[in-house]
């Protein structure tokens, strides 16, 4: 007879994704690291200035805004009838946030999973906000992407384009167009941290909305790999490699590395203050 309490066997399609994502994440750190080690590190002094402390401070705040309408769209799909409390899914998505740095980056769900089920949300259909929330991640990232690639030869027609598809999306008054409408808000707040940031150290003349778009396909490889906490390293790297061709190699290190600090401080910011907010209120009632 078989035994049934042995644990189930882990499929090799997780055991390769893993060693595929380690192999990406080791690549990654190597890249920067030569590109580090060829930098004069005297060339960074420069750009360091109030204007690049005050960009980095807008562009943690806007970090921060993304993560709530992120929070947003992800309530929504798991919650279209707005049954649970709009502030129990803030803090579980909040949590969400911090649980994403640490190693694997995949706990983020977990989290999710374990704390929507203590608040009466089924398994299943946690489980399936998940594949949801990352299709939309896919198509709102390089929606806003191909605005800001746009913007540079019409900005009028690609600023109408983006605030048409969220109205429209709004509108609807649809479950998933409207989680949709709230991410694009989202990676729309990306790209403009990208911008702020690229705007206090890159040379005058550079696009900065062609750097955004450059920021969000970077976004986007740190996040297929879920080795990565934060998509800390494969981001960096995939930023580097992508505009390293046509920038100064200091700018290019001090916006990369100015975007890491402010998201992360964006990050810290919205998760510890909207966890901070829901235990305060849970206090005051008690």
């Amino acid at each position: 007879m078989a035994d049934t309490g042995a644990a189930p066997r882990r499929r090799p399609f997780d055991r390769y994704g893993r060693w595929l994502g380690g192999a990406a994440l080791a690549v990654s750190i190597a890249f920067i690291g030569e590109r580090l080690w060829r930098l004069d590190w005297s060339t960074l002094a420069p750009h360091a200035s109030w204007a690049l402390a005050g960009s980095m401070a807008a562009a943690a705040l806007l970090f921060a805004a993304a993560d709530r309408a992120l929070a947003r769209a992800w309530s929504i799909v798991v919650d279209p009838d707005g049954r649970q409390s709009r502030r129990d899914m803030a803090r579980i998505y909040a949590r969400g946030v911090l649980m994403k740095y640490l190693p694997g980056s995949v706990f983020q769900y977990v989290s999710r999973q374990l704390e929507g089920a203590r608040s009466g949300i089924e398994h299943k259909l946690l489980a399936k906000s998940i594949g949801v929330e990352v299709g939309l991640h896919l198509v709102s990232s390089m929606s806003v992407a191909a605005a800001c690639l746009a913007f540079d030869r019409q900005p009028i027609a690609a600023l109408l384009a983006a605030g048409l598809v969220v109205g429209v999306s709004l509108a609807a008054r649809r479950s998933l167009l409207t989680a949709l409408a709230f991410q694009i808000v989202a990676f729309g707040a990306f790209a403009l941290a990208a911008a702020l940031v690229g705007a206090s150290v890159l040379p005058a003349g550079t696009s900065l909305a062609h750097f955004a778009a450059l920021f969000l396909f970077a976004w986007l490889a740190g996040f297929v790999v879920p080795v990565s906490p934060g998509g800390i390293g494969v981001r960096e790297a995939a930023l580097l490699a992508l505009a390293g061709a046509g920038m100064p190699a200091a700018g290019l290190m001090a916006a990369t590395l100015a975007l890491r600090g402010s998201s992360i401080a964006g990050d810290l910011g919205y998760g510890l203050a909207t966890m901070k907010q829901e235990l305060w209120k849970s206090k005051t009632k008690t």
